[in-house]
């Protein structure tokens, strides 16, 4: 038979082994992948800004930085919906607040879109600011 001690030793292990491993779970599905959904919204914000004088006026631009604008700011829309999708229990998450709401994700997704592509086409400055605002709305970046 195993002194009480020795057992109460084991158990505590036990349970701290389990709590770990758990823990781990829960930060590799829900923790990491949250932070590195928050890291492309930091990104989005930084491209809004970066490149707001090539969505906003166009020729003023060379067509170098519009292609530059327009892969750039659809690279971050792709970024955002692949980092969005491996989110466990996502749901949720926006139900409590803790992530920006899946329509949100997805509609700043379409304008970061129509910003990548209004380098190209004659569009309205106040058109493509409404779509930069409204990124920022969706995403929580304001």
């Amino acid at each position: 038979m195993i002194p009480e001690s020795v057992a109460a030793a084991l158990l505590t292990v036990l349970i701290g082994v389990v709590v770990y491993v758990l823990g781990q779970v829960f930060s590799n599905l829900v923790i990491e992948p949250i932070h590195k959904q928050d890291e492309i919204r930091g990104e989005i914000a930084d491209s809004l800004v970066f490149y707001a004088d090539v969505y906003s006026n166009p020729k003023s631009s060379t067509m170098e930085e519009r292609e530059r604008a327009s892969r750039d700011l659809r690279q971050k829309a792709a970024l955002l919906t692949s980092r969005t999708y491996v989110i466990r229990g996502y749901r949720f998450l926006s139900w409590v607040g803790v992530v920006p709401r899946n329509e949100d994700v997805f509609s700043a997704c379409r304008n970061l879109i129509a910003l990548s592509n209004s380098v190209f086409a004659e569009v309205h400055p106040s058109e493509t600011y409404q779509w930069a605002e409204e990124i920022k709305r969706l995403l929580k970046l304001i």
